[in-house]
């Protein structure tokens, strides 16, 4: 396999959670076939999702970042990183308009997974190519003094601190409408308990291209 452009360190349900098939369909594609799925009939959603759909049904761990070392070097290491790890339940998600985009967020405590977050970011940053100093100057524009530390120390803002876990569902300019119809979509997948179990590997093979679901690490093995 060709050396991905980027890598990301992501969570994303199992193959056989309903919260899967309905984000999946949500988004209007799977990342882990590539396969487009038709959509809800909801007026507009193909161009309020555009966004999220690239990257596809996840929460960001460890934000994409170009390697430097091997894809193999790299999923080493989320391995053993993982072994390390025991599985945990998740706090119920609710649907959630964040800023200005439509999110699935916890409802209660997420101690652990914030305490995930930030172990993938610390434990797997020495697999993590900096950018120059133009390229995170211009990432840093607008920010806090904590997320232009972030920024300097881990190569994104939102991380550590800044970092709340959330799937994302809508672009950032999604009309507000979209939360309305997404809470019956995703209702019944929402009702059902899960654990945390496994991190997912997702890559970007060629800039620009959609992120690819490549591998779910679980958790002890």
């Amino acid at each position: 396999m060709p050396e991905p452009y980027r890598v990301a360190l992501y969570y994303a349900p199992t193959a056989d959670d309903p919260l899967w098939a309905r984000g999946c369909t949500w988004l209007g594609r799977d990342p882990e076939t590539n396969v487009e799925i038709p959509q809800p009939d909801i007026d507009g959603i193909p161009a309020q999702v555009s966004e999220p759909q690239r990257y596809g049904f996840h929460a960001t761990l460890k934000p994409p970042m170009q390697l430097t070392g091997t894809l193999d070097e790299f999923l080493h290491d989320v391995k053993s990183f993982c072994r390390e790890l025991a599985p945990f339940a998740m706090p119920r998600l609710d649907v959630t308009l964040l800023g200005r985009f439509i999110a699935l967020c916890p409802s209660s405590d997420a101690t652990q997974l914030q305490a995930l977050a930030g172990a993938c970011v610390i434990s797997l940053d020495a697999h993590r190519r900096p950018e120059d100093a133009a390229a995170q100057a211009r990432r840093g524009a607008g920010r806090t003094d904590s997320q232009r530390h972030n920024i300097a120390q881990w190569g994104y803002p939102f991380v550590m601190e800044d970092w709340r876990f959330h799937m994302t569902l809508s672009n950032p300019t999604a009309d507000e409408t979209l939360v309305e119809a997404a809470k019956p979509h995703f209702a019944e997948a929402l009702a059902l308990p899960r654990r945390v179990a496994s991190v997912a590997v997702f890559v970007e093979h060629v800039a620009g291209e959609p992120f690819r679901l490549l591998e779910r690490i679980p958790f002890g093995t």
